[in-house]
């Protein structure tokens, strides 16, 4: 499998009637050949940011190979439109959010290893974080340009609600890998 291969899978079934759906049917078949994705993916070390991570951005479709070091935590956040998540390798721990009225709402969590695959619709918020021994390895496909669609954020340690900023996301992340764990409310 080639990288332009993968990119115009999911960027045909991004067109359709239900986009999420029809791109985790993709990474459902993905999975079926890891070590392919793998290889297609090596040239891209997933670290250092959206902005380096990302091998595919259009005004609908963006995709990313995103590395979570050991201990790293996200603060809550959203993404601005549905996601889908296929992790390639280690464990990603996700604490998923409904929003009431007086703000967030823990919903569930869930571990995710090497073939989960994660959907998530637009509305929801989450904490990704790796955990286990080795970096969490994920192809992360998004239905809209993610550097550059609304978004929103929480302080980690207040739930605060903020508009998506960058250099405020990565304090926000610093405080949440020091936590215990995510926010439970």
């Amino acid at each position: 499998m080639q990288v332009h291969e993968l990119v115009a899978r999911c960027a045909a079934a991004a067109r359709g009637n239900d986009s999420m759906d029809a791109v985790r049917e993709v990474m459902e078949d993905l999975r079926g050949d890891l070590g392919a994705l793998d290889r297609a993916l090596e040239f891209i070390p997933g670290v250092g940011g959206n902005a380096r991570q990302v091998f595919y951005r259009s005004p609908d479709l963006t995709m990313l190979k995103v590395c979570f070091p050991c201990g790293r935590r996200t603060p809550p956040h959203d993404h601005g439109t549905w996601a889908v998540i296929l992790v390639l390798s280690g464990q990603e721990k996700n604490t998923l959010y409904r929003r009431a009225e007086e703000g967030l709402r823990t919903a569930s969590e869930v571990i995710l290893e090497r073939g989960a695959i994660l959907p998530m619709r637009a509305d929801t918020a989450h904490v990704a974080e790796c955990v286990g021994d080795e970096p969490a390895l994920g192809l992360h496909v998004y239905g809209g340009d993610i550097l550059e669609l609304p978004r929103r954020m929480w302080d980690p340690e207040t739930l605060d609600e903020h508009v998506y900023e960058p250099s405020v996301y990565e304090a926000f992340a610093q405080a949440a890998s020091m936590a215990q764990r995510a926010p439970q409310v």
